[in-house]
């Protein structure tokens, strides 16, 4: 058996990828403003994604009870809603919020103060500051809309995005929000009454380690105005994309405080790529300079943990490069029928991220093995720089095919027989011992 994958994109549509599935849906020059007009680009502000499920609704209102009317940011609202019923979310947000609410259109340009609402049964993305609306939604099994969006904010607005998850059921979110925490940008998680993420999407967002703050909705709207006045202090010591200019004589410092504390030497990264992981836990802690940003480093326990981690971003996924998966599956297919009585694999996966890549192989090579009716141990030894949070193996079969994701899903395969055949060794491959 060769397992078709499918294929590779930054963009999010459901559970499908790939940019052909948006082709000839969206065309710049359609972009118009909210009134109907078609206008020209201009510098955004800050544009917020939200994402919500079931208890959306109070969440929202109470968002946008507390908001200034003049934040100068863009709002983007992706709720899971039924496909069959027109959303009143709208004129329930109109009566409340200090802006205009109104509902996403294609081509529709995004305008600070202004709160755009997904449609039902739409899939929602952003483009050039402007939106596109996909109808009809994917099917329920490969709906994950807030994924989406999210995806999109953080390749179209970089670190103007910002992600916030909502209360809701499962996982949607996680994967759009690490893509807006690699591009720079915020995230926000919902925190209950003891102050912890809320269980369901904003849990398992915190879980992946890339949640900036977890806070109760009340709090946010303060929240975004202090971040939106920090990178308005900041902008003039910027250059043309955005990195700090007065980091550079202080790098060497950085990253050999970071290397004492965690034993990790980012001195050979590329330099625009380390400073600008500086940059972004200095603007979520909002510190003014680069010496007092040292200082916090040297002093905090929790810091180079935090900074270690922004390091390490990646945004990662399973069967990630289909075409390489599809010649490994052939090879291995190939190498089955030849030798029948092979006994144990051994698969040493290096540098693969929070894990999805390892899990991976190990889907691939059982599904081979059980296809022909064989049994042979396989062991897999992963160097992972963070552990997956448990969303990521519940969502696994979102990247495969729909009868692939049955066949994980409903046998468990993720958590006993992949797991089970894994170990795990620090991320650095010399330091590997096999």
């Amino acid at each position: 058996m060769v397992r078709n994958f499918l294929p590779r994109s930054s963009t999010y549509v459901g559970g499908y990828r790939g940019k052909q599935a948006l082709k000839n849906l969206y065309e710049p020059e359609d972009c118009m403003s909210a009134s109907g007009k078609q206008n020209n680009p201009t510098r955004l502000g800050l544009v917020v994604g939200i994402g919500a499920s079931a208890g959306g609704l109070q969440a929202f209102t109470t968002f946008f009870a507390q908001l200034p009317p003049d934040s100068g940011m863009a709002f983007v609202l992706v709720q899971h809603l039924s496909p069959d019923h027109e959303s009143a979310l709208p004129e329930i947000l109109g009566r409340i919020a200090p802006i205009p609410v109104v509902v996403a259109q294609r081509g529709m340009r995004v305008e600070p103060n202004r709160v755009y609402v997904i449609p039902p049964d739409a899939t929602l993305t952003i483009k050039d500051s402007c939106l596109l609306v996909v109808k009809p939604a994917p099917e329920r099994a490969h709906r994950r809309p807030i994924d989406s969006f999210f995806t999109s904010l953080a390749e179209d607005q970089g670190d103007n995005a910002v992600s916030i998850v909502l209360s809701g059921v499962g996982s949607d979110g996680s994967i759009g929000l690490a893509a807006v925490k690699e591009s720079g940008g915020l995230t926000i998680a919902q925190a209950g009454f003891d102050h912890h993420a809320m269980t369901g999407m904003p849990q398992n967002a915190a879980a992946t380690g890339l949640v900036d703050f977890v806070m109760q909705v009340e709090e946010m709207p303060a929240k975004l105005i202090e971040y939106r006045d920090y990178l308005a202090l900041v902008a003039d010591r910027k250059d043309s994309e955005g990195t700090r200019t007065d980091a550079a004589e202080h790098l060497a410092t950085v990253l050999a405080v970071l290397r004492a504390k965690t034993g990790h030497d980012f001195s050979k990264y590329k330099i625009r790529t380390v400073t600008r992981r500086i940059q972004r836990r200095m603007q979520v802690l909002q510190v003014d300079n680069v010496p007092a940003y040292i200082k916090h480093l040297q002093e905090d326990p929790v810091e180079p943990e935090l900074l270690f981690r922004d390091m390490l971003i990646g945004v990662t996924e399973f069967f990630r490069d289909s075409e390489a998966f599809n010649g490994l599956s052939a090879a291995i297919g190939a190498f089955l029928d030849r030798s029948p009585d092979a006994q144990t694999f051994r698969i040493w996966a290096p540098a693969c991220s929070t894990g999805e890549e390892v899990y991976s192989l190990a889907i691939t090579l059982q599904e081979l093995i059980e296809a022909r009716g064989a049994v042979s141990p396989s062991k897999f030894s992963a160097q992972t720089s963070m552990i997956m949070p448990s969303s990521s193996l519940e969502r696994g079969g979102t990247s495969v095919s729909a009868e692939s994701h049955r066949s994980v899903s409903s046998a468990g395969f993720l958590k006993r027989t992949a797991r089970s055949a894994r170990t795990a060794d620090p991320h650095n491959v010399c330091l590997f011992r096999s």
